[in-house]
């Protein structure tokens, strides 16, 4: 099963969750949503203390340095304090050490209630969390201060997105757009709600605005690949991967994707270079089921099929029965034999989506 991102500056998760994975609505994509989540620091003027200049300075470990000591010194108070939080809290996040992001985002708030930035990193903290209500909650005190504030318009774009709140998760893109039409990351965010809607012609016209501004927006050619896997233009989805790789080799979703369109296409050849793909996929991120589930497919249609239910058993462990995966582990148990399991398991796919067998046949897999 594919997966399509969303992310271009993506944050890393908060904890042990799935990145920013969504499941399109209608088709067989999950999108890793590119949402910019920009670290700002909000600090607009160099302070004139040495140890804040240092602390704003720096980044890394660097900066957390710098700033504990600005903030233990005692002598800081109100922006300035505020600001020094924020930074180390940034640094912390860029660490991946989200708690502590998060206590320097509380207190900065706590220091300074009409910080804009702190509300806005703090929102992109539950985002990443999944904690989407929260988050947006944040992103709506963000812009309550700041009125014009493009990047929480668009992240909390993606924050409804995650939700399924499509219409306004696009009004938020639309306004944040609006406000600044140069942001690549702006028209991938809205071509991910359009995605999963699913709107595929908005959603390309968007993908390939957002490269007409920025032609190495790798989430641009990513959302470009599974609009095109899901108009079954399977050659011109492997190209647009293809670019997405050639801008990032270890994108994982894009590794997936290519695999998935691999797979269906069929030859031989193309088999093996999907189970590539795939292996890398899971090599990139070992517990994703839509890896598991393309994996799966690639050994079901090679007639390998222990491994193809072997690997369907794990998709389903981890992500839940999906009619696709179900159907596709109900078809190997039929071709070993184990018709009991096999019916079973396409009765129960076709009760959940009443066109998987037909979907199948269009990959060229029929019991």
């Amino acid at each position: 099963m594919p997966t399509a991102v969303w992310r271009t500056s993506c944050i890393p998760t908060l904890k042990a969750v799935q990145p920013f994975s969504v499941t399109v609505a209608a088709s067989r994509l999950a999108l890793c949503v590119a949402a910019i989540f920009l670290a700002a620091s909000g600090c607009a003027a160099a302070a004139p203390a040495e140890d804040l200049a240092t602390c704003f300075k720096q980044q890394g470990d660097g900066a957390i340095s710098a700033c504990t000591a600005a903030i233990t010194s005692k002598k800081h108070q109100g922006a300035d304090l505020a600001t020094a939080h924020i930074v180390r809290g940034n640094a912390y996040f860029s660490k991946g050490d989200y708690n502590s992001a998060a206590r320097d985002y509380d207190a900065a708030i706590q220091v300074n209630p009409k910080n804009s930035v702190a509300f806005y990193n703090r929102g992109n903290v539950y985002n990443r969390l999944g904690q989407y209500d929260d988050a947006i909650e944040n992103y709506d005190k963000a812009i309550e201060l700041r009125p014009d504030y493009a990047n929480a318009l668009n992240n909390r774009c993606s924050a409804y997105t995650s939700k399924g709140a499509l219409e306004r998760a696009i009004e938020d893109c639309s306004r944040a757009i609006a406000l600044d039409a140069t942001k690549a990351n702006y028209f991938v965010s809205r071509g991910n709600a359009y995605n999963k809607k699913p709107d595929s012609d908005r959603a390309m016209s968007d993908y390939d605005q957002a490269i007409r501004l920025d032609a190495n927006n790798v989430s641009a050619y990513v959302g470009r690949c599974s609009v095109l896997i899901d108009k079954a233009n399977y050659g011109n989805a492997i190209e647009s991967c293809d670019q997405a790789l050639k801008r990032q080799p270890d994108n994982q979703s894009a590794r997936n994707n290519r695999c998935w369109a691999r797979a269906i296409l069929g030859p031989q050849e193309q088999l093996k270079q999907a189970l590539e793909d795939c292996d890398e996929a899971l090599r990139l991120r070992p517990n994703d089921p839509y890896a598991f589930d393309s994996r799966g497919f690639v050994y079901l249609k090679m007639g390998d099929f222990d491994k193809a239910i072997a690997d369907y058993d794990q998709s389903i462990v981890l992500g839940g029965e999906r009619p696709g995966s179900l159907y596709g582990r109900g078809i190997a148990k039929l071709k070993k034999g184990d018709a009991e399991g096999g019916n079973k398991d396409i009765m129960v796919a076709t009760k959940k989506r009443p066109d998987v067998a037909e979907e199948y046949r269009g990959y060229g897999v029929q019991p």
